[in-house]
């Protein structure tokens, strides 16, 4: 993102965290797309619980709303909102507390070196998470070594 688009999502950033605070939604991520009368802001919001169309349209209008109200967006733009889904990377410890019992594809570095296993999820907590590998052998990784990672879809 260039310096104009950064502050942008770091504004939409902040009003989305005012919308949902004191709920069991959190924000995963903002990008701002495009230029001037034609930007696209998508933001990212999760849950630990379920989480339906109506709730993500609920946040929308509110967010939207203090968009327009706070008249962050210089012209027009379209507001997209939605939760990550599968195949944007996990960034989280919510996300991967979500996510425990899944098979995730994961980048981390060990060393200074660059590995990559799939594994099941089997616990995650605020510090690390710990996978099991098809050799039944157990690996725990702090998120501070995790470069990516990806839930593995089993086809």
């Amino acid at each position: 993102m260039n310096p104009t688009q950064q502050r942008l999502a770091d504004r939409v950033r902040g009003l989305t965290e005012e919308v949902i605070a004191g709920t069991d939604y959190f924000l995963v991520d903002v990008e701002v797309r495009g230029h001037k009368g034609t930007r696209v802001v998508e933001v990212y919001v999760d849950s630990e619980n379920e989480m339906g169309h109506d709730d993500l349209a609920l946040i929308s209008k509110e967010v939207g709303f203090l968009l327009d109200v706070e008249d962050v967006v210089d012209g027009s733009y379209k507001l997209e909102l939605s939760s990550p889904g599968i195949k944007r990377p996990l960034t989280m410890p919510q996300q991967y507390r979500k996510n425990v019992g899944r098979t995730l594809r994961v980048r981390f570095e060990d060393e200074n070196d660059e590995e990559i296993v799939v594994g099941d999820l089997r616990d995650a907590d605020d510090e690390m998470i710990e996978l099991e590998l098809p050799s039944a052998e157990r690996l725990q990784l702090p998120y501070t070594a995790i470069t990516q990672a990806r839930i593995e879809l089993p086809w």
